[in-house]
């Protein structure tokens, strides 16, 4: 929580809330339409929502308490956190806010303790308080009891319905790490990613998972994803690099290096497909190429056909799928220097292995063989 918003007006607020919290049915509305008013104005909607209803129907002073000692530990004010839980007796209650104060208190022993007692019956507890504890028992270096709170917690919330956010999966993947758990830490990772895509550190750290397991491709794949989310990253391009090294993929490299290519050479071997097979085709995967000879015979076939009325306008965008290529990034430059053959659109996308529901569409699939003709078709069926 940021703390720009905090006046001294509302830290006195805050303290007469905590001063009068054993008798909360007492305290003017107002102070609490106050602290309401700040929240929304951070942002905090729930946060401000439940001060809100307060001002009508006072909290019990439990959990008055509680929230206040909340938001004094979100300001960074330990001390006043705990003075508000030890007010008019509060002291012996166990609450997962007094966990918080022992762990910015240092007092580790005590924490655990108590960490021990509340898992036992465990207390309602907002997610992002959960994350809060998990990094401050990693920030003590103490993954291991991070993991022994956020486990059971998770699958206790789950039960209530509510699932992991992606930074809850990011922290226990983080923690996972530390322990050097590397197969639940990528699974953590990978779930995190699916929960939010945009991310980019799921992304590096699955290219390290892949990298590690000298899985090359995928490795290339996690790191091309997070240069897309973000150009500038700083550790993408070092993956990325290594990850072509592991493949051999030397044209790739020489692109991303900005060396010299090689003209393409002719491929020998290679026949084009029958035009009638593909000419109505709008969605074409390709597996394990690495030249990309047969997207130029197509493209060669599809300009050659005389235009109907009104033809490009009415179909879909051409799509090209570019699966588990030997070299892949030299291939995706070929294909987009051929785009100018045709005048539509075209949407390509590299991916390291078949996924039968991202490719399932597509409605011609090659595989790249070595002897003539140079491929092999694994949907035989027309377009």
């Amino acid at each position: 929580m940021s703390s720009q918003s905090f006046s001294f007006e509302l830290q006195t607020v805050l303290e007469e809330l905590g001063n009068n919290s054993h008798k909360s049915d007492q305290i003017d509305p107002e102070r609490f339409e106050r602290i309401a008013r700040w929240r929304r104005a951070c942002g905090d909607a729930d946060g401000a929502a439940t001060w809100q209803t307060w001002s009508l129907l006072p909290p019990e002073p439990k959990e008055l308490r509680r929230t206040l000692s909340q938001l004094w530990l979100q300001l960074g004010r330990t001390e006043r956190a705990a003075e508000v839980l030890n007010h008019e007796g509060g002291s012996s209650e166990d609450s997962w806010e007094r966990l918080s104060i022992l762990l910015k208190q240092g007092t580790f022993k005590e924490a655990s303790a108590l960490q021990l007692r509340l898992l036992k019956q465990p207390p309602a507890l907002d997610v992002q308080v959960l994350v809060a504890l998990g990094k401050a028992w990693k920030l003590a270096g103490r993954p291991q009891q991070a993991l022994d709170l956020l486990q059971p917690m998770l699958i206790v919330m789950q039960k209530r319905g509510v699932q992991p956010t992606a930074p809850v999966c990011n922290t226990v993947a983080a923690l996972h790490d530390e322990l050097n758990r590397r197969d639940e830490s990528e699974q953590w990772w990978m779930r995190s990613h699916r929960l939010q895509p945009q991310q980019t550190r799921p992304l590096i750290r699955l290219a390290r998972h892949a990298l590690r397991k000298h899985e090359y491709k995928n490795c290339v794949h996690y790191a091309m994803e997070a240069l897309k989310r973000d150009p500038d990253h700083q550790f993408a391009p070092d993956l990325q690099k290594k990850g072509l090294v592991g493949m051999g993929a030397l044209n790739s490299l020489a692109l991303i290096q900005g060396d010299p290519l090689e003209p393409r050479k002719a491929d020998p071997q290679f026949q084009p497909p029958d035009p009638q097979l593909w000419l109505e085709c709008r969605r074409l995967a390709l597996v394990g190429f690495s030249q990309a000879t047969i997207i130029e015979s197509w493209f060669k076939d599809l300009a050659d056909q005389p235009p109907g009325p009104k033809q490009n306008s009415l179909k879909p965008p051409l799509q090209i799928w570019l699966i588990n290529s030997p070299d892949p990034l030299w291939l995706l430059h070929e294909v987009q220097q051929l785009q100018s053959m045709l005048d539509q659109p075209i949407e390509i996308e590299l991916w390291p292995t078949w996924d039968s529901q991202r490719h399932g569409s597509a409605q011609l699939v090659f595989e790249f063989e070595s002897e003539s003709p140079g491929w092999k078709h694994l949907q035989p069926k027309a377009c």
